[in-house]
């Protein structure tokens, strides 16, 4: 399940990609495509932290927790400064915009499985 929300994760950020890319301009999808990833990256890992180590105790499971947020955070951070300072992001409304976005479909995907599991 995990990696199936992935690929459609995926696949979303890459049609929005193209049909910006198509409707307006390469440096508007660009910097909708680097917000994206940022996003994807960072709940990739944090969901990967959460998902494949198995906490053998809730204090265990806790730490994990907050290590995966951590390094979730450490992420976004690392690559919001590595963007900013190594890409020519032309649209940076565009770029928070499309994480905002990014980070909006991961949780529409974890209320979906919550509300399937009912």
């Amino acid at each position: 399940m995990f990696f199936k929300n992935l690929i459609i994760e995926l696949f979303i950020f890459t049609i929005i990609t193209l049909i910006i890319w198509f409707l307006v301009d390469i440096n508007v999808a660009f910097s909708f495509l680097c917000g994206a990833s940022v996003s994807f990256v960072s709940n990739t890992y944090s969901a990967y932290m959460l998902l494949v180590y198995q906490a053998k105790s809730i204090k265990e499971e806790a730490k994990r927790f907050y290590i995966a947020e951590f390094g979730k955070w450490s992420i976004s951070a690392t690559m919001f400064a590595l963007i900013f300072l190594n890409l020519d992001v032309a649209e940076p409304l565009v770029f928070f915009a499309a994480f905002i976005f990014a980070n909006l479909v991961t949780i529409f995907f974890i209320k979906l499985k919550l509300s399937s599991n009912k």
